[in-house]
């Protein structure tokens, strides 16, 4: 495969064409039930939905959101999107139920791309009641377009790398959301870097269960197999939230070389998994099993290491990554370099230094590797705006030829966030809101600039509270934490409890106060608020990484369903158990 293809559209129809039906994607619906789908079918489903949507008059330009349930009809839409000469705008499904909910996610998303089409199907349709308030599309049944649609009659459009591809609407985006271009040759340059980074091929077998709405899931488990010609076995977040190993299960039968998940998919099924199950995996094909989406946990690497150690799982095949959705891949631990665990001083750390250090009062951090030959990083004084030496904790800049343009109709924000120029480096840098440091050229991500939390001059990182927590009772799960004003306490933290390890309700004071007490003396706050909710309670991103502006507003409003809370407003006591 070269890469010097021009378009989406002419990398797909060259992989039909080399590949045919012998490589595809499979789906499971279920644990015993999988559909699949092999290039040179999805090629032809693909034209016909594009020449049905082409000779309803649809042209190049205009934009499709897609609103479809977990499965492969996700890859024949946004191909056949494409293939007409749309731009595919991915709205999320799974997991609104049918409330109001969902058609008001879906009209916001179309509102701000502008969308002139909405393609979805009978389920949603009847889900979401029809139309979208506020908002007029022509609307289509996905199953309509594709028995309508005559694959031999499209007519391919003249597309380049420069072509609106995607509108990508961020996980947190609420209201009035903001959209990231991504164009053709973004996405193809963002394959080919995978390619270098995790020594993707025609050969390799990716196994995932993100959800097909959101970019990594839609890239790394429908674009890029499609591009490259791998194969691709996929399944719903859905399944692996109510079976964690059957994630692992897909790639033992499956002879997966690379998958991807987040810090809290490696704890759950760490945690789920029996010896039983443990003892029926062979995990010794993977080659690469990436963790990104959320800040990596050395102790739940060592963790899942350490479970996993009988099944043949290289330890070398961890591979750490660090991006977003605004500049796709920025970092990665390389095929063949070592998972890099450090530990640096705590105290230095809050100083904004990493300072080697071992023993008491010395924290462990992942390295999130390195930057592929496509792509630039520096650590950026946020302040100054002037590089940072090695070793100093600033803001990731990133110029690639994978950052987004910028935000779809919004020149503030953009100019906000890309197109800067910093002395001493070539090429047009994006401000990525992470902080992070380079040291011997490893970067080490330490957190978000905007979620950071102050205390007395110095950084506190959320996440850092949160795992701290999470020690104190096996019933403690995933958790938010967050800088407070106008409360009685500095800091607030909100955790799920696993309500069949959870102490009575009548302890959970204690336990308040076991976590306050905790953070309190290691991290020196001067009043911490604690909140109980039950698992699954607090806001996430499709990925499932928690989302914490979000959840102090739904506590600050009184509007959280808590089991119990101290320290934050006492609006909270009209919501407690």
């Amino acid at each position: 495969m070269t890469t010097d293809i021009p378009n989406l559209v002419a990398a797909l129809r060259q992989t039909a064409e080399r590949i045919g039906d012998d490589h595809g994607l499979r789906f499971y619906d279920t644990p015993e039930l999988s559909t699949y789908r092999g290039y040179a079918e999805l090629d032809r489903r693909a034209r016909a939905i594009a020449e049905r949507l082409q000779r309803a008059g649809h042209r190049p330009g205009e934009t499709a959101v897609v609103a479809l349930q977990p499965g492969l009809n996700w890859a024949d839409a946004a191909y056949g999107v494409l293939y007409a000469g749309l731009a595919l705008v991915p709205a999320p499904v799974a997991g609104y139920g049918a409330t109001g909910t969902m058609g008001e996610r879906i009209a916001g998303i179309a509102r701000s791309a502008e969308a002139t089409v909405m393609i979805t199907e009978a389920s949603v349709a009847e889900a979401i009641g029809g139309d979208l308030p506020g908002v007029e599309v022509a609307a289509y049944l996905f199953e309509d377009l594709v028995s309508e649609g005559n694959a031999d009659g499209w007519i391919e459009p003249e597309l380049t790398a420069d072509s609106l591809a995607f509108l990508l609407f961020t996980s947190g985006s609420t209201g009035d959301p903001k959209g990231v271009i991504g164009t053709h040759g973004t996405f193809l340059a963002t394959i080919w870097a995978c390619g270098e980074l995790f020594g993707m091929d025609e050969d390799s077998v990716l196994v995932g269960w993100s959800p097909l709405h959101h970019i990594m899931g839609l890239m790394l488990q429908v674009l890029n197999p499609a591009t490259l010609g791998a194969q691709a076995v996929i399944t719903a977040t859905a399944q692996f939230q109510r079976r964690p190993v059957f994630w692992l299960q897909l790639i033992s039968k499956h002879r997966g070389t690379v998958s991807v998940a987040g810090n809290f998919a490696f704890a759950l099924v760490t945690q789920l998994a029996t010896a039983d199950q443990i003892e029926e995996l062979d995990l010794s094909s993977l080659e690469v099993l990436f963790s990104g989406s959320e800040p990596v946990r050395s102790e739940t690497v060592n963790a899942f290491l350490s479970r996993f150690a009988t099944t043949g799982l290289n330890p070398a095949s961890i591979a750490p990554v660090m991006g977003m959705t605004e500049a796709m891949l920025i970092s990665a631990k390389f095929p063949g370099d070592e998972l890099v665990l450090r530990r640096f001083d705590s105290a230095r750390l809050e100083d904004g230094e990493l300072v080697p250090a071992d023993g008491e009062g010395s924290v462990e951090m992942v390295s999130c590797g390195r930057p592929s030959s496509r792509t630039s990083v520096v650590i950026v004084d946020p302040d100054t705006f002037e590089p940072v030496p090695d070793g100093t904790i600033g803001e990731i800049w990133v110029a690639s030829d994978m950052v987004s343009p910028g935000y779809f109709r919004r020149p503030d924000a953009t100019a906000e966030t890309f197109g800067h120029e910093l002395a001493g480096h070539d090429g047009a840098h994006m401000r990525t809101g992470d902080l992070a440091a380079i040291l011997d050229g490893e970067l080490y991500v330490t957190g978000r600039l905007k979620e950071m939390i102050i205390i007395r001059g110095r950084n506190i990182y959320p996440q850092d509270l949160e795992a701290r927590a999470q020690r104190l009772h096996a019933a403690v799960g995933i958790g938010s934490s967050f800088e407070l004003e106008g409360h009685p306490s500095a800091v607030g933290i909100v955790l799920e409890l696993d309500p069949e390890t959870a102490p009575p309700a009548t302890d959970l004071a204690d336990l308040a106060n076991a976590v306050r007490d905790e953070l309190g003396t290691a991290y020196s706050l001067p009043s911490v608020a604690v909140a109980f909710v039950d698992t699954g309670k607090l806001p996430r991103t499709a990925t499932g990484k928690v989302r914490r502006r979000p959840t102090r507003v739904l506590i600050e409003e009184g509007s959280l369903d808590v089991l119990h809370s101290s320290g934050f407003r006492p609006v909270l006591a009209t919501h407690t158990h």
